[in-house]
């Protein structure tokens, strides 16, 4: 009995080690797969980091690149001001230079010249120097108007530069506090961060190039079907680094089209590339299109910092998200969160109602390579919501679509 008690305990001894023993073999394993979690985990950490700072850096060098140009234009802007204000004088001089001779030499009135025509081949020589007379006080005439006109359009392209140029550079005070801050923080936990900060560096500069090339021709644009409103304004021509004052108006009816959209929540986080474009039309561009129109009738409106009303003043922003929530979508209300919501959508593929993003600065597209947006806070037609054209006049950093 004592031997068999002593067999069991050693049976049980033996079996109870068999079923310990692999559990005590499979902790390492364990040990290895979460080590190698943490590390891939950390990995993506590092990744999403860096990626976020690349995005900083675009974003931040993309407002200074859109600085310096807006400081070409407004020179230039300024001296082409100059030279049509000499022109008008000049024109001016001389109008009164001709009322002068003409009433000191007593002219004769054009039907006398014609009646003292002696005979029929006179009177055809006659009423050709008369025309020609006539043409010429036309033309200066005509030429003076066109010279006051341009002087108004260059006073109105001068201020909105000027103030585009607040706008940036309150934008910029923003992004380099930001900028600063982060770089502070990253600096205090990585140990090679001036390695990572010149590799960020020359990612987000190597972005920016990618970004201007793909924006630098303007694509065959998809023509806008029908506007609310006037938006014929001027239009400059040329690539990024152009722009124009688009002056536009419109009504400032606050009606709302009852076309149900979806929700923009969904995320694509890739911003817009080039290339030739082979995406078909979406079955639902009519709602782009309402969206662009819809933007229209608030052309004339004012620009207010933080504002959220369409018809007493809202900023750029706000301007998207409330054309947007007029059908029923809903969108991001910051220009940074505008720019990585919605779908990505290519330049070459852009549709009017389609989102253009710049560093601190957003807009719809309406169609032939132009935005209506709610630009800055100087009276409507140098600010407030209006019409530029070309859609790139700033660096273009993504391009969304939310409907």
């Amino acid at each position: 009995m004592k031997k068999r008690l002593i067999k069991t305990l050693i049976t049980c001894t033996v079996m109870s080690s068999l079923v310990v023993a692999p559990v005590a073999w499979a902790a390492p394993e364990d040990d290895v797969q979460s080590l190698e979690e943490q590390k891939s985990q950390a990995e993506a950490q590092a990744a999403s980091v860096n990626q976020s700072l690349v995005d900083l850096l675009v974003e931040y060098e993309a407002l200074q690149q859109d600085m310096a140009n807006q400081e070409e234009k407004i020179t230039q802007a300024g001296a082409d001001l100059v030279k049509a204000e000499e022109k008008e004088q000049q024109q001016y001089d001389d109008m009164k230079l001709r009322i002068k001779y003409m009433y000191e030499s007593g002219a004769e009135s054009y039907l006398s010249v014609l009646v003292s025509a002696t005979d029929f081949s006179d009177f055809v020589n006659k009423a050709e120097y008369v025309q020609k007379v006539h043409d010429y006080d036309r033309n200066m005439l005509d030429e003076y108007v066109a010279t006051k006109n341009e002087i108004k359009d260059l006073k109105v392209d001068l201020e909105a530069g000027q103030a585009d140029m607040q706008v940036m550079a309150t934008e910029m005070e923003n992004q380099r506090s930001n900028l600063e801050s982060t770089l502070t923080e990253m600096e205090s936990q990585i140990a090679d961060f001036d390695d990572q900060l010149a590799a960020a560096r020359e990612a987000a500069a190597a972005q920016l190039e990618e970004l201007n090339n793909q924006t630098e021709t303007p694509a065959s644009d998809q023509v806008i079907e029908s506007v609310a409103g006037n938006t014929g304004g001027g239009s400059s021509s040329g690539n990024s680094g152009s722009n124009s004052s688009g002056s536009s108006s419109g009504s400032s009816g606050a009606t709302s089209d009852s076309s149900s959209g979806s929700s923009g929540g969904s995320s694509d986080s890739g911003s817009s590339s080039g290339g030739s474009s082979s995406a078909s039309k979406p079955s639902n561009a009519s709602l782009g299109q309402q969206i662009a129109n819809k933007g229209c009738e608030y052309i004339g409106n004012k620009y207010v910092y933080g504002g959220n009303s369409l018809t007493n003043g809202i900023d750029c922003s706000g301007f998207v998200y409330q054309i947007h929530k007029l059908f029923g979508i809903t969108t991001p209300r910051t220009s940074s969160a505008l720019r990585s919501g919605g779908k990505a959508v290519s330049w070459d593929d852009k549709l009017p109602g389609d989102v253009i993003c710049y560093s601190g600065h957003v807009a719809i597209y309406i169609g032939n390579n132009t935005i209506v947006h709610a630009s800055n806070s100087a009276p409507y037609p140098a600010g407030g919501i209006k019409t530029t054209s070309p859609a790139n006049y700033k660096t273009v950093l993504a391009v969304r679509r939310y409907w």
